[in-house]
């Protein structure tokens, strides 16, 4: 009785591990996809137009994380299975202002302590922010309400 608890609950666990490896692989994909609209815009606004890096910045991510939700409630999570719409998107844009804090903290790290050139500063500091908004978001706001 004991041993099959067990196996039970390990079955349980790895099958919820595979579900998070798979919805990660698949938010990785739609972020690759939102980061190449952050790191593009970024690049035309900082680069090409010569806009101060912080405000580039916040405008990149902004409208990446825009694009990041639309794409991502579409394809991978179950929009408003929690919350409501509207406190789905407010949660999401709170935690995206987390993640832009720390997108723009990391980028300005690694452009003015390390002396990383704009474009490598931004890349870099966009793995922290995808870090905290797939957690988030996976864990939080798209929780499945049964778990």
């Amino acid at each position: 009785m004991y041993f099959e608890r067990l196996l039970s609950r390990v079955y349980s666990l790895d099958k919820q591990v595979e579900i998070i490896k798979s919805r990660f692989v698949k938010y990785s994909m739609i972020g690759g996809a939102s980061a190449l609209v952050d790191w593009g815009l970024f690049y035309v606004l900082a680069i090409i137009l010569d806009i101060h890096y912080i405000l580039s910045g916040t405008i990149s991510f902004t409208l990446a994380t825009s694009f990041n939700y639309f794409i991502g409630i579409t394809f991978l999570f179950d929009s408003t299975t929690r919350f409501t719409k509207q406190n789905e998107i407010l949660l999401v844009f709170l935690i995206s202002l987390i993640g832009l804090a720390i997108n723009l903290f990391f980028l300005f790290l690694f452009s003015s302590w390390f002396l990383f050139s704009l474009m490598g500063s931004k890349i870099l500091a966009s793995f922290f922010a995808l870090v905290w908004n797939f957690s988030m978001r996976n864990y939080y706001v798209f929780k499945s309400p049964n778990s």
